[in-house]
């Protein structure tokens, strides 16, 4: 059995991006909000941390700026998994705003983490992201304790937290036979 430590992201500032006016994953390219570093390294001294073996990180911005303070106050090297990256509430990846992302995030609550067929927007199954994350965290199951830096939605398929704060620590026990938890609005 492997001890999983998850970590959400720190607070994001998205100024950059929506100046520029970035649309669908150009959005997370946002970095961290000043406090935000400093959230990430208070944080990284968290004796949850301890004794963890390396560091994996979700590609968005915000989770690997995130994994560097963590790396660099915990000497672990960083490991990026494509699969932990954030829900998709479009996957024509053409949003535009966080109001889009609102409607579709209402819509997934709506039906319950399922996309119907019927949605007007096409976002990511739950299940989806379950099954994207475990893949990717599967290929570390050589080490005991790792540290994974993503987002709220990934960490909520694997640990039952109805809120989860800015770098906020949820511990997991992780093997092959793990499920998903059951859904839960965000």
């Amino acid at each position: 059995m492997q001890k999983i430590v998850f970590m959400r992201h720190s607070e994001p500032d998205y100024s950059f991006v929506e100046e520029r006016k970035y649309i669908g994953h150009g959005i997370d390219l946002a970095g961290l909000t000043e406090n935000g570093i400093q959230i990430a390294e208070k944080a990284s001294f968290d004796s949850k941390l301890n004794d963890a073996e390396i560091i994996i990180s979700s590609p968005y911005t915000r989770a690997l700026q995130t994994a560097a303070i963590i790396s660099k106050n915990r000497q672990l090297d960083i490991k990026v998994e494509l699969g932990l990256h954030e829900w998709m509430p479009d996957l024509s990846f053409q949003y535009t705003s966080k109001e889009e992302a609102i409607k579709a995030t209402k819509l997934c609550i709506e039906y319950k983490g399922v996309c119907s067929d019927n949605s007007e927007i096409k976002f990511e199954n739950l299940e989806d992201v379950f099954n994207r994350a475990k893949k990717a965290l599967l290929r570390y199951s050589r080490y005991k304790k790792i540290i994974v830096v993503t987002h709220g939605i990934v960490i909520r398929r694997f640990a039952f937290q109805p809120v989860i704060p800015f770098c906020g620590i949820s511990e997991v026990d992780f093997d092959e036979s793990f499920s998903c938890t059951e859904f839960q609005a965000y």
